[in-house]
């Protein structure tokens, strides 16, 4: 893969090799995350429509643009993504992107901590650009593929997609935690893996705290009727 001017790729396998994240122990440690998913790298997947076997999609530059392609699928942590969740290669030969830095930090995480606890939170699902960029006139675009990114520039202007936006922007892509459940009980295969819409999950654990914003006048409560476009994932201890 060919990075952007000042950009530096690095294998996504020698990072988490590398990555001191925490000492190794079996002390029971909760893991919580709000809103990170959608900021972590993804990997854009499909399959060959000639030769059915996956590939993964590369940006290279050509000429002036950046262009992507799709190759053979040959990284190993994204390979083992979708040997434990098959699903996210893809369905009926439409492009998916696979949270490949997600699932290796869960991974990760259970290397190292095994006896851990885990509750990450955000967004399932999230609106198109809001008024696209004019900007983007003449230059190349992305394919489109399942759990598409929201793109948007320092000034708030959205982007059709990453290829057409500028080197810094904020990229959020919705989570699709049926699959990351998926993956999760496939690392996990000794705890509780379940999914909540953020609605439910606060009703049940945080009933003090909803009855307390909750509005005395119309039942209103931001921690229930706001952000209705969330999930939590938690896996935890079997009961």
């Amino acid at each position: 893969t060919t990075s952007p001017p000042g950009i530096k790729t690095i294998s996504q396998t020698s990072f988490f090799a590398r990555l001191p994240l925490m000492a190794t122990s079996n002390t029971h440690t909760i893991f919580i995350s709000l809103e990170l998913l959608d900021n972590l790298g993804h990997d854009k997947v499909r399959r060959c429509p000639t030769t059915r076997k996956l590939e993964q999609a590369i940006v290279h530059q050509d000429a002036s643009v950046m262009v992507e392609a799709f190759q053979p699928l040959t990284d190993k942590l994204l390979s083992n993504v979708l040997l434990k969740v098959p699903s996210y290669g893809g369905i009926k030969g439409i492009p998916m992107w696979v949270p490949t830095v997600a699932c290796g930090v869960l991974d990760h995480v259970k290397k190292l901590r095994p006896n851990s606890s885990i509750v990450f939170a955000d967004f399932d699902w999230l609106p198109g650009p809001d008024e696209p960029s004019t900007h983007s006139a003449g230059l190349n675009s992305s394919s489109w593929a399942q759990g598409e990114p929201l793109v948007t520039d320092m000034d708030g202007i959205d982007y059709k997609c990453y290829l057409q936006s500028p080197h810094l922007c904020d990229v959020l892509f919705p989570t699709d935690f049926s699959r990351l459940s998926s993956f999760c009980e496939k690392v996990f295969n000794n705890k509780r893996t379940k999914v909540w819409k953020q609605h439910s999950f606060l009703s049940e654990y945080g009933k003090k705290e909803v009855q307390e914003t909750k509005s005395w006048l119309t039942g209103y409560s931001p921690m229930l009727n706001d952000f209705v476009n969330c999930s939590v994932l938690e896996v935890s201890k079997l009961r």
